[in-house]
């Protein structure tokens, strides 16, 4: 087996880390009878390097896997590249809150991920992709990316953590104007207006949101938030947080395959894997049913 470890130097674990990582790592998979390639690399590097893995020939023909060390979007960056060819992704969960990890079944301790990638049981799940980039857990427009924005630049000012910036961040969103209501186009040919629309690969409870039942159901999970007063739309992110939000007042839900959003702007600033990018519209969602090959425990059935 051809083996690829990619760290992300800057991932949250790394960082907090009193011991050398990539070290443990390397003597890990040898203790495990696998010989790997291991690299700490820049974040920036990743999609990189995993697309230069990809494309090279494998001597032989033996099969290859490629490992990623790092939070989700480091691993979206990664799964990008290898998403519809024959090179497997194994995950070591080192970021901050590791939502793709734990929704493969994965726990956050690395003895145990290095377990299962050595166990090679391999699985294939979906991935979502929007104007051709790929997430692995959720893409929102509207109201979210901007807060998200806001809240890293009010971590940066006050030196501070994600809860204790969200009030300001959420001030200074409100007072903007640049992310104003974007139309959207459900497959079945529906139009409307909306402040803010969740994507999510796979179904997302409202009264879990950072959680999903599965990641082999074959559709998107979109939530579009109703019309809500300014109070209201000041309540929904600490409503989310808390899993409050009405699913009859606040939202609308759908379970699609494809979703159009357009606006009259020329670029449109979405939310991907909680990292948000500048994409210009229209914006075309799309799931791609098991394209992704991934180490992982055996999964669950999907729950409908």
């Amino acid at each position: 087996m051809t083996v690829l470890i990619l760290l992300n130097a800057s991932a949250g674990t790394i960082q907090r880390a009193n011991y050398d990582v990539k070290a443990f790592v390397r003597n890990g998979f040898q203790a495990r009878g696998l010989e790997a390639e291991v690299r700490m690399v820049g974040g920036s590097q990743i999609a990189e390097m995993a697309h230069s893995f990809v494309t090279a020939k494998s001597p032989g023909g033996k099969p290859r896997t490629m490992v990623v060390g790092g939070g989700d979007g480091t691993l979206g960056s990664a799964a990008s590249a290898v998403v519809g060819t024959d090179v497997v992704l194994g995950v070591l969960p080192l970021g901050t809150l590791n939502h793709f990890a734990r929704d493969l079944g994965l726990s956050n301790d690395l003895d145990a991920a290095m377990d299962i990638i050595a166990a090679g049981h391999v699985e294939q799940i979906d991935v979502a992709e929007v104007n051709g980039r790929v997430f692995l857990n959720n893409s929102s427009i509207g109201v979210y990316p901007f807060l998200v924005a806001e809240r890293t630049a009010e971590q940066k000012r006050l030196g501070v953590g994600k809860l204790a910036a969200l009030g300001p961040a959420l001030i200074r969103t409100l007072r903007a104007s640049s992310w104003k209501r974007v139309r959207i186009s459900i497959d079945n040919g529906r139009e409307q207006r909306t402040l803010c629309v969740f994507v999510g690969n796979n179904f997302y409870d409202l009264n879990a949101l950072g959680h999903r039942r599965g990641l082999t159901s074959g559709e998107l999970c979109v939530y579009v938030v109703k019309p809500l007063s300014w109070v209201g739309l000041a309540l929904l992110p600490f409503k989310a947080a808390l899993g409050l939000i009405d699913p009859v007042r606040d939202v609308e839900f759908f379970r699609i395959q494809n979703l159009e959003i357009k606006a009259h702007r020329r670029h449109l600033r979405i939310a991907m894997d909680g990292e948000t990018v500048e994409a210009i519209p229209p914006l075309l969602y799309r799931i791609r049913p098991g394209a992704l090959r991934v180490l992982a425990p055996p999964l669950r059935s999907q729950v409908t």
